[in-house]
């Protein structure tokens, strides 16, 4: 078919589907995102208009073919006044009304919306009978009957229209929240692959020394964070830190507190300056309740010699002949004080020493009793894997860590970096 025709049904059909189509089908249609769509007026004023008339036709008809001798018209006339009375007393109610009754008890509140509807039922059967004393008096039983069943219906619709409200609103808002929780996901998307560019992507080759390290987040990002600054061919800087927090805030402060020590580390500065200024920097940028610990190491390869600085960071484990030496030169965390000062401390490196540098998430990670994996495991694990590949001990001890935490949830970051001695 073609010609204006066409061009009607065309525009009927269309906006007949704006009427009937669902959130997908928009979307399809016209190229755009879903989005929740209330019923239109014109939509709802029709339904509610061919409800009232068949409900009003059937009572009629009914009465009519049941009562010989009755006028047809006043019936036909009152039942389609009383089907109207239905409509406008459930909705009116179910839109209006009912909202009102919602923080109360279920069984107050059913109780309530019945008697709502049953009451302007019947003062609306009363008002339309005024306009008809007479035959109202004449047929008072049928009157009386139709009433009563337009009462009951008022009841079924009222209560059935508000059902509908309810799960339409509460389909809406979980749409929103799926939608909410989508772009959420894509923003960690995106931090996520920012936080895995910051992370070393490879380790620095240094005389004497084997690197291996990996950082697990808890919740896609996190604030956990380590590093290898390579001065020189003998001279290497090794970072490990802690931002207070999860997430996206902590993932923030994370990056620019590495920034900061890409910045403020050299080959000629100490690491307990370095500590000094990071701490100078991060306080007068962020209030106290952000802060982060942080272990900083300079080791010098051709005296095999490491001095560090620790910010109240867990103490990195020194595996030597000595047995195990805990790397303390205790400060507190960076961003609490202004004028906190730094202590440092020196180690030697022998042939087959290990140096472990970890987080709170490895140590504090909670069993299903809540008990912790704890620093002597850690070091019992270290110890019975240490004649692996460090990259094949750091995924050990990572698996032991699931294996200890049953594989749920991680309570926190989790990051570790091993140092061997060769």
């Amino acid at each position: 078919m073609n010609g204006p025709a066409a061009t009607a049904t065309t525009t009927a059909d269309l906006a007949l589907g704006r009427l009937v189509r669902g959130p997908a089908e928009v979307r399809r249609a016209n190229g755009t995102e879903p989005r929740p769509i209330a019923m239109p007026p014109l939509r709802l004023l029709l339904a509610w208009g061919l409800g009232s008339l068949l409900v009003g036709t059937v009572v009629a008809g009914g009465i009519a073919f049941t009562r010989q001798g009755m006028d047809l018209w006043p019936v036909l006339l009152i039942s389609i006044l009383f089907a109207e009375v239905v409509g406008f007393t459930a909705l009116l109610s179910a839109r209006v009304v009912f909202p009102l009754f919602d923080r109360l008890p279920y069984t107050v509140n059913l109780g309530l919306q019945i008697l709502t509807l049953f009451s302007g039922t019947l003062f609306g059967s009363a008002m339309i009978l005024m306009s008809q004393p007479y035959f109202a008096l004449a047929r008072l039983r049928t009157v009386a009957m139709i009433v009563l069943v337009n009462a009951v219906l008022s009841v079924i619709v009222g209560i059935a229209l508000r059902t509908y409200d309810s799960m339409r609103d509460q389909i809406e808002r979980q749409y929103l929240a799926l939608r909410q929780k989508e772009a959420m996901e894509r923003e960690l998307a995106i931090a996520r692959e920012v936080q895995r560019e910051l992370l070393p992507r490879a380790c620095p080759r240094v005389p004497g020394l084997l690197l291996a390290g990996a950082c697990r987040p808890a919740v896609g990002v996190g604030g956990d964070y380590y590093d290898y600054l390579q001065f020189s061919d003998e001279r290497l800087g090794v970072v490990i830190a802690d931002v207070a927090g999860k997430g996206i805030p902590a993932a923030l402060l994370m990056a620019g507190l590495q920034a900061s020590v890409r910045s403020l580390a050299g080959p000629s500065v100490e690491p307990g300056e370095v500590n000094h200024r990071l701490n100078e920097m991060l306080y007068r940028s962020t209030s106290t309740a952000r802060y982060a610990t942080l272990f900083y190491a300079l080791y010098d390869a051709r005296r095999r010699h490491l001095s560090y600085s620790n910010a109240g960071h867990f103490p990195p484990l020194h595996l030597c002949s000595e047995g195990v030496v805990r790397l303390t030169a205790d400060g507190i965390p960076l961003g609490l004080m202004e004028d906190a000062r730094y202590g440092q401390g020196q180690r030697d490196l022998s042939p087959g020493d290990l140096l472990a540098l970890y987080t709170d998430g490895i140590v504090e990670a909670p069993d299903g009793s809540g008990t912790e994996f704890g620093e002597d495991r850690l070091v019992e694990t270290l110890q019975r894997h240490r004649h692996r590949d460090l990259d094949e001990m750091v995924v050990q001890v990572l698996q032991e860590l699931e294996r200890w935490t049953g594989g749920g949830e991680a309570h926190d970051d989790a990051t570790l970096v091993l140092i061997r001695a060769t």
